[in-house]
């Protein structure tokens, strides 16, 4: 699992983190007091659980629940509210759909009961997920396209379009689809799955697909792909650190 705390109070973000390393050891935790890094962290982790305190260094943990809900991989996933302000939990219950809340002060026997209920709930998604295949579904003028994403290689930007390049569940071959009105960022968002990673300002890779990895020139193979990729310096870095081969 990953678990993101954001929470500017340093002895209860390490309260928070010794609670949540006793309920789930195996967890990787990202920690910030700022919603914007918290955001950033979310688009390129992706995160099981949220632990938002609602009075942040920057912006409230309410907007940065409702811009987290605005992008399809986290829709439905949990969100646990930490904060003084009791008044707000009626709010963060009916429009944020959060799962729980922490009134501040509270214990770390109250923290552990509300994470073991949560990481549960987050299993039981996560086993739900992966029993049903994922889909992209995407909505153009004349057409629908829907795709199972483990089955899209690479998507390629060009201009104002992209191109979806899939592989065939029968032959094995890939083909391509040309879509309209996307751009790579909202496509990242729209990307339920954390096998997808930005390699350049043009491409998105499936890096289950990933043969070889080409550091001195730069470039990435992928599976049935003729072509090698390139790799941006932007992106090499953590592409290179994902460990995928």
């Amino acid at each position: 699992m990953n678990i993101l705390i954001a929470e500017d109070e340093p002895h209860i973000e390490k309260l928070l983190v010794s609670c949540v390393q006793e309920v789930a050891p195996a967890a990787a935790v990202y920690t910030t007091g700022r919603s914007s890094e918290a955001l950033n962290i979310a688009h390129n982790q992706a995160i099981d659980l949220f632990i938002l305190d609602i009075q942040l260094e920057d912006y409230k943990g309410t907007q940065l629940a409702h811009e987290l809900r605005s992008m399809e991989r986290y829709s439905y996933t949990p969100i646990v509210f930490a904060t003084a302000l009791a008044n707000e939990e009626l709010t963060a219950y009916r429009q944020i759909k959060c799962y729980s809340f922490l009134i501040k002060p509270f214990t770390k026997e109250e923290v552990i009961n509300v994470m073991r209920d949560t990481v549960r709930y987050s299993q039981h998604l996560a086993l739900e997920e992966r029993q049903t295949p994922k889909m992209l579904r995407i909505e153009q003028k004349s057409y629908i396209f829907e795709y199972e994403q483990d089955h899209i290689v690479y998507i390629e930007s060009f201009g104002k379009h992209l191109e979806l390049h899939v592989k065939s569940a029968k032959e094995g071959d890939i083909r391509s689809d040309r879509i309209s009105g996307l751009s790579l960022k909202k496509m990242t968002e729209m990307l339920s799955d954390d096998t997808f990673v930005q390699c350049h300002k043009s491409y998105i890779i499936n890096s289950s697909y990933i043969s070889k990895i080409d550091k001195s020139e730069g470039l990435v193979e992928l599976t049935g792909v003729r072509e090698a990729i390139p790799i941006g310096n932007k992106f090499r870095d953590a592409l290179i650190s994902r460990g995928s081969v």
